[in-house]
């Protein structure tokens, strides 16, 4: 079978169900079932924690027992695995649009994110990223779109002035791993040090390549005393072991993909020292964060990291819009998620004109004794 016809087949399997699991949860007359969408790579781990992020909304929200115009709302998820793949992305929006979602959570990264926003657009589905930050997302033109996170542009400034003020940085080297991303973020990065410090090499390697010998050897040759990785999970852990095995002694700064347990782990005995910036402020210090922990692991047993906050704050979003709509239509949600204000778990969440989060905060991280520690917060202008 081909594999355009196997994907069709499967997204046609995918929609059956959906007929199926889309029906009221009962007979009874006052009930509305309300379907969430989710895409996303599924088998990554970062993005299951974010799916369980969205789960763990929905279950606090039909314990809350919402109703619209009398009758009950049951809140639904629908999960589909997009595989980080733009050619998948699109056949997984038109599944979310026909299953008749209220709304979508995703895609995960920037590619497969860009692509499925103008088909979102189309049906009028409001569309909340909880990952991708590409500053393109929100570049189109559609009010459909948000992000629940500030973008790539955002976030390399911070670093930049963390790397300027705080290390001090003065020769420097920057890598990616050619996601649309992971690019931008270095291009962006580039610009905001090329006026303070040197660029001593720009280097990228592919995303689904573990060899960094070659990039790290030009670094160490060129005297850098820190290299900035902009690059999903996997590629940062081969990065950090490759940097160990050939004693490059540059201090090493990453991206938010890495603040997670499980990351900790992949390195353990390797990335002491090693810094990190993440969206949102230190959220061990929400008040409310030791209950969402204490829930969240108790029913899903894994890990939690930024992104599942994010995506526990883009679901609560959804429905706080929904709720605010007294609506369960489309467009009168879109309309109320361009007038919210919402606390959320990392921070205040309300969109500008274009969908972005207002005054997004990023806080950058340092491993100490196998911790991600705080040690500064930047709220963007």
């Amino acid at each position: 079978m081909k594999p355009v016809h196997r994907l069709r087949r499967l997204l046609g399997i995918s929609l059956l169900l959906t007929s199926l699991y889309s029906q009221p949860a009962s007979s009874e007359a006052n009930t509305q079932t309300v379907l969430i969408g989710f895409a996303g790579p599924l088998s990554w781990p970062l993005a299951q924690s974010g799916q369980y992020g969205v789960q763990l909304a929905i279950d606090e929200a039909n314990r809350n027992r919402y109703s619209i115009n009398g009758k009950k709302l049951v809140f639904k998820l629908l999960a589909i695995d997009d595989k980080a793949d733009t050619a998948v992305a699109g056949f997984v929006a038109k599944s979310m649009i026909t299953a008749g979602v209220a709304g979508v959570i995703g895609h995960w990264t920037s590619a497969p994110t860009n692509v499925a926003a103008p088909l979102y657009a189309a049906a009028g589905v409001p569309h909340i990223s909880a990952s991708a930050a590409a500053p393109e997302f929100t570049q189109q033109g559609y009010n459909t779109s948000f992000r629940i996170i500030g973008n790539s542009q955002d976030a390399a400034t911070a670093i930049a002035e963390f790397a300027n003020r705080e290390l001090k940085a003065k020769r420097i080297a920057i890598l990616d791993d050619t996601s649309t991303f992971g690019s931008r973020m270095a291009d962006t990065f580039a610009d905001q040090m090329r006026t303070t410090t040197e660029l001593v090499g720009r280097s990228t390697v592919s995303n689904k390549t573990s060899d960094f010998n070659a990039a790290l050897s030009q670094f160490a040759a060129k005297e850098a005393d820190l290299i900035f990785f902009s690059g999903y999970l996997q590629r940062s852990e081969d990065l950090v072991r490759a940097r160990q095995r050939l004693r490059v002694p540059a201090r090493l700064f990453l991206t938010g993909s890495v603040m997670n347990p499980i990351f900790l782990s992949m390195t353990q005995g390797v990335g002491e020292g090693i810094f990190a910036a993440a969206p949102g402020k230190p959220y061990e210090e929400h008040p409310q964060f030791k209950t969402f922990e204490k829930n969240f692991t108790a029913k899903f047993r894994t890990s939690i990291s930024v992104y599942t906050l994010s995506s526990y704050d883009a679901c609560n979003t959804l429905i706080a819009a929904i709720r605010q709509a007294n609506s369960t239509e489309r467009s009168q949600i879109v309309e109320e998620l361009h007038k919210i204000r919402y606390k959320g778990l990392l921070g205040f969440v309300s969109f500008d004109a274009d969908g972005n989060l207002r005054s997004p905060v990023f806080t950058v991280y340092r491993i100490r004794e196998q911790r991600w520690v705080p040690v500064k917060t930047y709220e963007a202008p």
